[in-house]
């Protein structure tokens, strides 16, 4: 049995368009953590950068991230919010203990 994969998703809102990201982000929290092989679905707002959220994500494996990336939420999100992120910096990890 392979190990839990975690993501740490750092995304950067445009300036003038973090409180938008934040509400995008919000509503797509509750259905992801509800997926199956879903472990962690977690989302913070940096304190000296406001602008700056990361989520931090573990799954089941990979079928079940790439599950979680053709959700309806998750495209939704990406077609509403997509064009106010200014970066999106993903850091895909194995767990090892």
């Amino acid at each position: 049995m392979s190990s839990p994969l975690t993501l740490i998703a750092t995304l950067t809102a445009r300036p003038g368009h973090a409180d938008a990201v934040e509400a995008g982000l919000r509503q797509l929290v509750p259905p992801s953590q509800a997926e199956n092989g879903c472990l962690q679905y977690n989302l913070h707002r940096h304190q000296e950068h406001a602008n700056r959220f990361i989520m931090v994500e573990q799954w089941q494996d990979a079928a079940a991230l790439s599950a979680h990336q053709q959700t309806a939420h998750f495209l939704q999100f990406g077609q509403t919010c997509g064009d106010l992120l200014e970066q999106v910096d993903h850091q895909l990890m194995q767990r090892i203990l």
